[in-house]
């Protein structure tokens, strides 16, 4: 079995950044630790005016299973929602990756992950189930409430306290693609049922019914769901624990002026990526320096 990836990225991000620097870092530690047979397909996904620009500057990463296309080809719908925001697209595009995506599971990136040690297919799936990492959803207790009104389900189905953490995560196609299906309306589709809650100028903007339902995310949905349906026990297996110690993320670089890389990159670290979020504003340069030397192959 390998995986399939999907990295949505713009030549500038969301807070200015130069993440297409930032995901020559993604690219550099993939590169240096992941398995060749690990990936079938990573899929890029692009603005359609960036498409070329990116796919030229992806090219280096020869070793790499690396195909970029446009957000229009992927989920030609956000055409129609022209001022709906970086990160709800980013979220979106996650979601209809298995339109494209073959392989029954696929890993979420953001060009501000990295992964810090070697890693296999057997590490991100062991028993052919998925690595899932759950935080307190009292962090964001409104990302559980909307998505539960969205869906129809209870806020507490499945652990009532604890849900699915964030990017990088690993997601079952079919989960997905029941997940999609259930979002799907009567008019339009699931990515139209889902923009319509963020159209700034329209009256139902406006509403308390659009307000309490705005705050979902693709993980809180992806994850009620398959606890709601029973696919979460089927298609995932709890990371660090006894039973599977490695977990998929560490946060031990912020605050980063204390980071010691040597920890993230060294034997008793269980976490194989780690994040330098972009709302930092630190410039890839920073992030590369710390890195570069725990990186066998370096940049190509």
């Amino acid at each position: 079995m390998k995986l399939d990836g999907i990295l949505p990225l713009k030549v500038s991000g969301s807070y200015g950044t130069e993440d297409l620097a930032r995901a020559d870092i993604l690219m550099a530690s993939l590169s240096a630790f992941g398995d060749r047979q690990l990936f079938g397909t990573f899929l890029v996904v692009a603005p359609d005016e960036e498409v070329e620009q990116v796919r030229a500057h992806l090219s280096t990463w020869k070793t790499l299973p690396i195909h970029v296309t446009s957000e229009s080809v992927l989920a030609p719908e956000l055409q129609n929602y022209p001022r709906l925001r970086g990160w709800r697209k980013q979220q979106i595009l996650k979601l209809a990756a298995p339109r494209m995506l073959a392989n029954p599971f696929f890993i979420t990136f953001d060009a501000d992950v990295f992964c810090t040690r070697p890693v296999t297919v057997s590490d991100l799936c062991p028993g052919d189930k998925a690595l899932i990492q759950y935080e307190n959803r009292s962090l964001h207790p409104k990302w559980w409430a909307s998505s539960a009104r969205i869906l129809g389900v209870s806020p507490e189905v499945g652990d009532p306290v604890r849900g699915m953490s964030i990017t990088p995560a690993i997601l079952s196609r079919e989960i997905c693609k029941s997940l999609t299906s259930e979002l799907t309306p009567r008019r339009g589709t699931w990515i139209d049922r889902l923009c319509r809650l963020h159209r700034p100028t329209h009256p139902s903007n406006w509403t308390l019914g659009r307000l309490l339902r705005s705050k979902w995310t693709e993980y809180s949905l992806y994850y009620l769901h398959g606890a709601s349906t029973g696919m979460i026990d089927e298609f995932h297996v709890e990371c660090g624990t006894s039973q599977c110690a490695q977990t998929l993320l560490g946060h031990e670089a912020h605050p980063f002026e204390h980071w010691q890389p040597a920890f993230t990159f060294g034997p008793d670290n269980p976490a194989l990526f780690c994040l330098v979020g972009s709302k930092t504003g630190l410039p890839a340069s920073a992030v590369w320096d710390k890195v570069q030397q725990f990186l066998p192959s370096g940049l190509e």
